[in-house]
């Protein structure tokens, strides 16, 4: 039998949204709540909480995506209640997050491939299959 009570928020969507924020932060110079609400405006923002709500009514969904024209318009503004109730919570979980500019990122990827790439060759020289590539006889011109 599963556990009574509301959904647990799935480990993808908190880390999406978290990186998001802190991204957003950085890169326009705002407060959290400030970085939440732009993310609100992009277009897979859509997406994303529809992932999230998917065990959860439907009105719920309506509201944070339509603001307080919403099934409950008495509410004042879903998105900012979701951020006081949830977002608070799920950015202080990812203290330590990197957050990387395009360049930092091409260069984290370029030595991420390099180590690859000698820990593949260090795979072949090992073992007893590794004279296979040692010996060789010599070459006939």
């Amino acid at each position: 039998m599963g556990k009574q009570g509301q959904p647990k928020i799935d480990d993808f969507v908190k880390f999406v949204i978290a990186y998001k924020v802190i991204q957003y932060q950085k890169r326009y110079n705002l407060t959290p709540r400030a970085a939440w609400l732009k993310l609100s405006e992009h277009k897979g923002f859509q997406d994303l909480m529809s992932y999230h709500f998917k065990n959860r009514a439907a009105h719920l969904l309506d509201n944070i995506l339509s603001g307080p024209s919403g099934a409950y318009p008495e509410i004042k503004d879903a998105r900012v209640n979701f951020y006081k109730n949830h977002i608070k919570k799920i950015i202080e979980e990812y203290p330590n997050l990197k957050i990387y500019t395009p360049k930092e990122y091409k260069e984290y990827w370029d030595e991420y491939r390099a180590t690859e790439k000698a820990r593949k060759i260090a795979s072949k020289t090992q073992g007893l299959m590794s004279m296979k590539y040692k010996i060789k006889g010599p070459f006939k011109t």
